[in-house]
């Protein structure tokens, strides 16, 4: 089996715990490096961002590069103001101002972070506050910026 068709039969999972599962089942049967390291990576990330992370990926398939730009500013402008958790400030304190390299996700495993926790971090209902406004991008007209747009 290619390292090709390993990254696909693992990583076709329809959730973040099946992808973690194939990748760990993996690493019984192959001594590799790149395994090892993607569950490592996995087991460590913030498990909120890492089911986002997904869904942006697997939704942005079917998108044009505008509508994936909104999702993203929707999502990261809920994660930052602190909508549905303070995991972006955790993460910052444990790499950046601590540096203990121990943040502590809430919540803190794969199995607790709900659908309908990572639904409110697409929500646009942000843009009700006045601290936050909808993505704007300018539109072009054979070449040139006219104006900017909202998304």
């Amino acid at each position: 089996m290619t390292r090709l068709d390993m990254i696909n039969q693992c990583f076709c999972g329809e959730s973040c715990e099946e992808i973690l599962s194939s990748l760990e089942h993996l690493a019984t049967q192959v001594q590799e490096k790149w395994v090892i390291d993607a569950i490592t990576s996995m087991k460590s990330a913030n498990p909120l961002g890492l089911k986002i992370f997904l869904r942006t990926i697997r939704e942005g398939r079917s998108k044009n590069i505008e509508q994936c730009l909104e999702t993203e500013y929707i999502a990261i402008s809920n994660l930052i103001a602190g909508k549905i958790s303070h995991n972006y400030y955790e993460g910052a304190r444990a790499m950046l101002i601590d540096k203990d390299k121990k943040p502590k996700w809430v919540p803190s495993k794969l199995e607790d972070v709900t659908e309908e926790m990572v639904a409110k971090c697409f929500s646009r209902s942000f843009t009700e506050d006045d601290d936050w406004l909808p993505l704007q991008l300018p539109t072009k007209t054979r070449g040139t910026h006219v104006r900017a747009s909202k998304l």
